[in-house]
C-alpha cells in the first residue's frame, strides 16, 4: 500500500489508478472519515463501559461516619473496585485490584464484587468470601487476578478482622501518628485452587481510638513532582500533612494534591502524567 505523505505521492497514485489527483484526494478523505467514525463510536461505547462500572460503586463517601472513601476514576475501564455491605453490627468491606484494564477486568470486576455481596448476603465470614471468590475466579481461567483487601468491622467491639491477598499494607493512625501497618498475606486471588490455613493468615486489629486507611495501588503509585512514584511514604506525607483536617477533607486534600502531581510533575513524555489506573482510598474511623 502506497503512502502519501505529499502532493506527488498522490499524483501518483492516482495515475496509477487512473483517477485525477482531485479524485484520489477524495477518497482518501472518506476513508479517514470512515477511520475516525469507527474510532469515536468504539471510544463512545468504552466511555458508557466506564459509566455503567462506577454505578457499581457504593453511591456513599461517607457511611454512618465510620467509613470514608474518595476515588477518582481513570479514563479506561479498569479493574478497581471498593465495595461495603451492612450485615447486622458489622460492615463488610472490600478493595480490590483485578489485574489489566479494559473490559476482560472490568467483567472479572462486576463478577467480584457481586460475589461479595452475595457471600455477605449469606452470612459468610470474611474467610469463606475470600475462598469463595477465589474458587470462581480460578475457574473462570481468564489468566486475571486479584489483588485486595477483604475486611469486617464490628462497629460496637471497634474489632478489625481482614485478609490481605497480594495488596498493598494498610496504614493506620494512632493519636494522629501515621505508620504503615505491617500485615499477614496470601496470594492474590485466582492463581491457585485452594488457599489454605486462611484463618491463620487473618489478620486481627482493634481501632478503638485509630484510623485505618486501604488504598489502591494506583495511589501508591501515583507520581510527584519529579516522576518518581509516592508509594506508601508519600501518602503517609499527604496524611502528615493534613492531620488536623476532618477525615473527609483529608482525602479530598490528598487527591487534590496528587491531582498537582500529575499536571506538574517535571516528565518529557506528557502521556506519563495522565491519570491511567483509579484512585481510591478508604477509611474506617475507630475514633
Amino acid at each position: 500500500m502506497m503512502k502519501i505523505n505529499n502532493w506527488e505521492d498522490l499524483i501518483a497514485l492516482a495515475k496509477k489508478h487512473g483517477l485525477k489527483p482531485k479524485e484520489a484526494w477524495e477518497r482518501i478523505e472518506k476513508t479517514n472519515l470512515k477511520f475516525l467514525n469507527r474510532k469515536s463510536v468504539a471510544e463512545k461505547e468504552l466511555k458508557k463501559g466506564t459509566r455503567v462500572q462506577k454505578l457499581m460503586f457504593p453511591k456513599t463517601n461517607n457511611h454512618e461516619n465510620i467509613l470514608f472513601a474518595k476515588n477518582v476514576p481513570s479514563l479506561d475501564i479498569s479493574g478497581d473496585f471498593y465495595n461495603f455491605k451492612n450485615f447486622g453490627d458489622k460492615i463488610f468491606i472490600v478493595l480490590a485490584d483485578v489485574s489489566g484494564k479494559g473490559v476482560d477486568a472490568g467483567l472479572i470486576m462486576s463478577r467480584a464484587t457481586t460475589l461479595f455481596e452475595i457471600f455477605v448476603g449469606e452470612n459468610k465470614s470474611i474467610s469463606q468470601i475470600v475462598s469463595l471468590i477465589n474458587d470462581n475466579l480460578y475457574t473462570l481461567r481468564s489468566s486475571k487476578f486479584l489483588t485486595g483487601i477483604f475486611a469486617v468491622y464490628d462497629k460496637k467491639s471497634k474489632n478489625l478482622e481482614f485478609i490481605n491477598a497480594g495488596h498493598s499494607n494498610c496504614i493506620i493512625s494512632e493519636n494522629k501518628k501515621f505508620t504503615e501497618h505491617i500485615a499477614n498475606k496470601i496470594p492474590p486471588l485466582g492463581v491457585q485452587s485452594i488457599i489454605s490455613d486462611l484463618d491463620r493468615s487473618l489478620n486481627k486489629i482493634s481501632l478503638k481510638d485509630k484510623l485505618f486507611y486501604i488504598y489502591s495501588d494506583g495511589l501508591s503509585e501515583s507520581r510527584d513532582f519529579e516522576g518518581n512514584e509516592i508509594e506508601t511514604e508519600g501518602i503517609i506525607d499527604l496524611l502528615n500533612r493534613n492531620k488536623d483536617h476532618s477525615i473527609e477533607k483529608q482525602l479530598e486534600n490528598i487527591f487534590i494534591e496528587v491531582s498537582a502531581f500529575g499536571a506538574l510533575q517535571t516528565i518529557s513524555i506528557e502521556e506519563k502524567s495522565i491519570i491511567k489506573d483509579d484512585l481510591t482510598i478508604l477509611a474506617i474511623n475507630g475514633e
